[in-house]
């Protein structure tokens, strides 16, 4: 059946209010990044951080932690972060980090009617916003509610499963955000360290370079359509871009200079792998534990 507001959900990746010469960023941004980012950044390749779906890397691509990004102040004319701020188990931090490397950008996040109904054990956080404020409650662990969390209404209730399908918006978190992000912890003191460990146990996952191989459907031609639009407008936007003029230590966000193959912080004396690679360029860890081949 056709839902219009199913369709509009869809839509919404197309409407990124930046303009065409924008930089943007995708923070957490897994197999379907957003068609209008400029550069990606993820820490973790393994498919279940993902739906399964393989890492994309056909653009610009830095492998960090999003809590400790390896970028210049205000980098970004806007940053895209899609179903990432629930995994942070130290959401300030995070926050913090979007706001100093972006000008502006946008979060979207499963609300906590959602986690509370169907929880995931790589979710740490429950969110809500309400009157332009980001609400986010930690969980103490993979399952906060053991009663609604364990009765599988999104999932076996023919009823609620019908009204998530049609009303995708009532179950989700959109904040757009300029100069500062507003928002409240209602248990700081709560410890989310226990999501690490599942963090930990991720595995290196496949990557691709294009969408060809994702699932048929409108969704699907849809999605390849913009994205082939968005590949030709960032092929010129992109022309004279390089990536290493953007990047600083994530450590202490100062000047990395480049040495045979590496980039190396000339105050932490930390040195970080760089791939020179004519479509993208692959930045990783302080511990030089390379993520892709």
């Amino acid at each position: 059946m056709f839902h219009i507001k199913r369709v509009l959900w869809a839509l919404r990746k197309a409407r990124i209010p930046v303009s065409n010469k924008g930089l943007v960023l995708d923070v957490g941004s897994g197999g379907t990044p957003y068609s209008r980012s400029d550069v990606l950044l993820d820490r973790l390749t393994g498919a279940e951080h993902r739906c399964g779906a393989p890492m994309m890397l056909d653009r610009p691509a830095v492998f960090g932690d999003a809590a400790k990004m390896p970028f210049k102040d205000k980098a970004f004319d806007f940053v895209i972060a899609s179903h990432i701020l629930e995994h942070m188990s130290d959401p300030v931090e995070f926050l913090k980090e979007l706001a100093r490397v972006g000008k502006a950008g946008y979060i979207e996040t499963p609300n906590a009617v959602f986690e509370r109904l169907c929880p995931y054990d790589i979710h740490c956080l429950e969110i809500a916003v309400v009157n332009n404020v980001l609400h986010i409650h930690k969980k103490k662990k993979p399952v906060e509610d053991d009663f609604l969390g364990k009765l599988g209404m999104l999932k076996d209730d023919q009823k609620w499963k019908s009204f998530m399908h049609e009303m995708p918006d009532m179950f989700h978190v959109r904040y757009f955000w300029s100069n500062t992000i507003n928002y409240k912890i209602y248990n700081a003191e709560t410890d989310c360290s226990w999501i690490e460990g599942i963090n930990d146990e991720s595995e290196h996952g496949d990557v691709k370079q294009n969408y060809m191989d994702d699932r048929p459907g409108w969704r699907g031609i849809g999605l390849k359509v913009l994205a082939a639009y968005h590949t030709y407008l960032r092929r010129g936007r992109l022309k004279k871009f390089d990536i290493k003029s953007i990047l600083a230590c994530p450590e202490c966000k100062g000047y990395l200079e480049e040495n045979k193959g590496l980039l190396y912080c000339v105050y932490c004396n930390y040195s970080y792998t760089s791939m020179p690679n004519p479509d993208f360029t692959c930045a990783v860890h302080a511990d030089g534990d390379s993520v892709a081949d």
